[in-house]
């Protein structure tokens, strides 16, 4: 069966994640002991697999060419510190124990070196409430390489591993993993109903951040949200995972429909239903503070999109960047201290870029030259409900003002800070200090020789750094920090369609002021692509319709109206509504 059959079955399903090792930020390690090269913290994150098949000199290596020598470069979870005796057994049961806070367990697992095949054989585990073994779990005679337990116990908060007997003698135990996510998974007479909607732009067709949503109301089996084992998770920031999906032969085939992040939990008393509203990662942007970009000369547009990105916390394979904007040099680049969705925004407007969460949950910052790939999927009469074409105010313009900022640096060294710090003896603390004005080239001092500034990293109007007390008494410090003074005069340009204007009077539109833009060829890029974007005032055109999921916003689809005519569409919004069916609202601009 495929998304155009007709008739179909559509099958929905929301999984919860209500703790893994992105949300579960409070988790801790104890271990009875460490070899010279053991990750302890490992065992609860992703991939359980090892990096390397080590080489030992405990005389279970050989040199066949398969063993490779370890450093603290490689995933290997936690190596104890002992070795098992010549039958595997340890005469000092090494153990590992994880603390978090108080969590129901379902399932947890125990995983071995696979590269290695090296796995615990006899080994308990205890699961504490409180630091009170609560239920102790014992294997013996284990020949797999993971183990799944059931606990299927509420209010935990901590799990002990201790290993009696290993698989390979004269060796340490190495435990690739000790940890199971927390999750449960919605469908059939237990899914409602949800809605996901994800956007490429707003409606405008502006250049912007965009933040998706999902909401959806799922069975309160037991009142296991409200008084049973899930009370305590009812926490914002749990993580729903939302599919769609069609029978394939006998199987159920399912798309993703993103990642998203909990922000409100709604449980009825006189309702068997829960609802749950959730927002992409994006959301959480407006919340983190970007220390800013210092003035860096000629540095790209996708520089400062990474710099955001990587001081905000996302690794390289959360983000995806326009290569595009490796093109776009800002000759005294600078951002000040602002929220780190402020920041991309500024991005958005000096490259005209569109920001979304993509359904792989990755960072996505596209540029208006990106070219879109074509989706063979085309809505047509057959397979919709609606369809509307609209053409706002807001889409027609044939005069299109672009603000520009002339940015120098003096030679004039001004004092931005004068802050006081009181440190006990040996004290040492962490702080972010706001300027009164914009520098470059930012040095700090202190009038007190006992009182040491470390780990200074500055913006244009704030730095942070650490603060010591080197002294055995109390003291007491001024911070001074000191730069060249940052000058911008505002500049703009206006390009205007003389054969529209004269055809339909002056429609005029400013692009958002960003100090990214430096030069009047700069301004004049975004003008002239705004200029042949907006004069057409082609606008979007929205169906509603039977849907299918593998039509993601970004790419090229095909519509056709009732009277045959066929359009070119750039998918920027869609909506999937699931109630045991589906049906999608889907807006697209022309191309």
């Amino acid at each position: 069966m495929a998304y155009s059959d007709n008739p179909r079955k559509i099958y929905g399903k929301v999984e919860v994640i209500y703790a893994d090792e992105e949300l579960s930020r409070d988790i801790t390690t104890e271990e009875s002991g460490n070899s010279e090269i053991s990750h302890p913290t490992e065992v609860y994150h992703l991939p359980s697999v090892p990096t390397v098949k080590a080489c030992t000199m405990d005389g279970n290596a050989t040199m066949d060419g398969s063993f490779q020598m370890m450093d603290d470069s490689v995933l290997c979870g936690w190596w104890s510190g002992k070795l098992s005796d010549n039958n595997g057994v340890f005469a000092d049961k090494p153990y590992i124990e994880l603390k978090f806070t108080n969590r129901p367990i379902i399932y947890w697992k125990v995983i071995g070196d696979s590269k290695l095949n090296q796995y615990p054989m006899d080994f308990t585990v205890d699961y504490k409430r409180n630091g009170v073994v609560v239920k102790t779990e014992k294997i013996e005679g284990n020949t797999d390489l993971e183990c799944v337990l059931e606990p299927r116990i509420a209010d935990i908060t901590s799990v002990r591993l201790t290993i009696a007997k290993w698989s390979i003698p004269n060796a340490c135990a190495k435990i690739l993993r000790f940890y199971e996510r927390l999750y449960e998974i919605y469908e059939g007479n237990a899914l409602q109903s949800f809605e996901v909607g994800e956007e490429l732009c707003s409606v405008e067709g502006n250049y912007n951040i965009n933040s998706d949503t999902m909401t959806v109301s799922i069975y309160n089996e037991g009142r296991k949200f409200d008084k049973g084992y899930l009370r305590t998770l009812m926490l914002l920031d749990r993580k729903l995972l939302p599919f769609i999906g069609v029978d394939n032969n006998g199987k159920v085939e399912y798309t993703a429909l993103g990642t998203f992040y909990s922000d409100e939990w709604s449980i009825e008393q006189d309702s068997q239903w829960v609802k749950c509203s959730a927002t992409d990662r994006l959301m959480r942007l407006q919340a983190k503070m970007y220390i800013g970009f210092p003035l860096t000369y000629y540095a790209t547009l996708y520089e400062i999109a990474e710099d955001i990105l990587q001081k905000t916390g996302h690794s390289s394979d959360e983000y995806i960047i326009s290569d595009m904007l490796k093109d776009i040099v800002v000759d005294l680049a600078f951002l000040p201290k602002m929220a780190a969705w402020d920041a991309l925004q500024e991005i958005a407007n000096a490259g005209l870029c569109k920001i979304f969460v993509d359904r792989q949950n990755r960072i996505c910052i596209n540029n208006e030259d990106d070219v879109a790939a074509v989706s063979p999927i085309v809505i047509h009469p057959g397979n919709a409900f609606g369809y509307t074409s609209n053409v706002s105010l807001t889409e027609f313009a044939n005069s299109i003002s672009v603000e520009y900022s002339d940015v120098s640096v003096s030679d004039d060294v001004i004092d931005v800070t004068d802050t006081e710090v009181r440190l006990d003896a040996g004290q040492s603390v962490d702080m972010t200090i706001d300027y009164t004005s914009e520098i470059s080239d930012a040095s700090a001092v202190t009038n007190n020789a006992s009182v040491r500034i470390t780990n200074f990293q500055s913006g244009v109007n704030s730095c942070t750094c650490t603060v010591t007390n080197t002294s055995a008494i109390q003291q007491t410090g001024i911070i001074t920090v000191s730069g060249y003074a940052i000058e911008i005069k505002s500049r703009k340009i206006t390009k205007r369609d003389e054969e529209s204007i004269e055809y339909y009077g002056v429609a005029e539109y400013s692009h958002p002021a960003s100090e990214l833009v430096q030069s009047h060829e700069h301004a004049e890029y975004i003008a002239t692509v705004l200029l042949k974007k907006m004069q057409a005032g082609q606008g979007s055109i929205t169906a509603t319709w039977r849907g299918n999921p593998e039509l993601e916003i970004g790419l090229a689809y095909d519509c056709i109206d009732r009277f045959g005519e066929k359009q070119r569409l750039l998918c920027e919004y869609s909506k999937f509504s699931y109630d045991g069916g589906l049906k999608q609202e889907t807006r697209g601009r022309k191309i």
